[in-house]
């Protein structure tokens, strides 16, 4: 009995939480995490971090030098503008003794151009007019038909078959002839 209360007492001495056996289980514990969050840590920053850097860095290169050639596109620009704006100057400069010669020149042969370019402009004109009634003639023929088959369409759904279709065609082709022909001569 003696060595069952022993031995009981012995037991929960050891159960207990600040027994020497606990604190080595503790220390095994703490150890033993240390050790995987290491491990973890070497596993993450070899795996993850390194290629993650590496991408990083590549990436901040390649806008390094986009930055860098965007910068002397800009600067090659800002030098095709300048001398753009220096031929510009150059080209108006010209353009005014160009114009004052031809103010010298034009005043014998003012009156050949200008009848010239009346009959020119007369001319387009009457190709214009021309091109015009043209295109009104044939929007009018095309708006004939069109004008036709709705009237046709509308006409068998109204009436239904008791019309033939030919004769609904050619009543609503004879009736939209006499308007649109009515109607060019009124606008004319």
């Amino acid at each position: 009995m003696l060595f069952e209360a022993l031995k009981i007492l012995a037991w929960e001495e050891e159960s207990s939480l600040f027994s020497p056996d606990q604190f080595a289980g503790y220390a095994v514990t703490i150890v033993l995490t240390i050790i995987n969050v290491l491990v973890g840590f070497l596993i993450i920053k070899f795996l993850l971090f390194k290629p993650l850097i590496k991408m990083i860095h590549k990436r901040q290169e390649t806008l390094n030098a986009e930055l860098d050639a965007a910068a002397k596109a800009k600067e090659e620009a800002d030098k095709v503008i300048a001398e753009s704006k220096k031929t510009i100057d150059e080209a108006k400069s010209q353009a005014a003794q160009i114009i004052e010669e031809a103010r010298e020149n034009a005043g014998k042969k003012t009156e050949a151009v200008i009848e010239k370019a009346n009959a020119e402009a007369a001319n387009i004109i009457e190709r214009a007019e021309d091109d015009c009634a043209r295109m009104k003639r044939v929007a009018l023929e095309n708006m004939k038909d069109d004008i036709t088959d709705l009237a046709v369409e509308i006409a068998e759904h109204v009436i239904g078959d008791a019309v033939p279709r030919s004769e609904l065609l050619a009543s609503a082709q004879k009736h939209t002839d006499v308007f649109v022909d009515a109607e060019v001569k009124k606008g004319e």
